[in-house]
């Protein structure tokens, strides 16, 4: 049997952008427009909230003045249904999810991917390290 591509790579996007504030609303974009061109609308909410924190994290803290570079993966993954977002970076710090004070605007950005995946973690790699997290299927979705 022929597989089609989708079935031997699961990736859906994959893309590189510099390290700079502007690049997060570029990979909302991206991230929210392949999964509708992959008909898997009701995912992107959740994954355009994930990709903004995680992408926002990995400029904050990668090492560097702006010409470092993020990368970002969106996978999809089958039985379970599920879609992955990574964002990889040059930090080889890992993440670390903090308890913010109610009057804090910063630190929420684990909690809100806590939230929103069925799991999350990160990975370290040659030249930084990779977070991710999983976004499963809505009960009723």
């Amino acid at each position: 049997m022929t597989r089609t591509a989708a079935e031997t790579d699961p990736r859906l996007i994959a893309f590189v952008l510099p390290g700079i504030p502007e690049s997060v609303r570029i990979a909302r974009a991206h991230i929210r427009a392949a999964l509708r061109d992959n008909q898997l609308d009701e995912y992107a909410d959740d994954a355009v909230a994930i990709t903004s924190e995680l992408v926002s994290n990995a400029i904050q803290h990668a090492r560097g003045d702006g010409t470092e570079t993020v990368g970002v993966t969106l996978a999809r993954i089958r039985n379970p249904d599920a879609v992955t977002v990574v964002v990889t970076d040059s930090s080889p710090a890992g993440p670390v999810r903090r308890e913010p004070s109610h009057s804090s605007e910063r630190g929420r950005g684990l909690l809100v991917v806590q939230e929103l995946s069925a799991y999350w973690g990160w990975n370290p790699e040659e030249g930084g390290k990779a977070v991710y997290a999983v976004l499963t299927k809505k009960a009723g979705g």
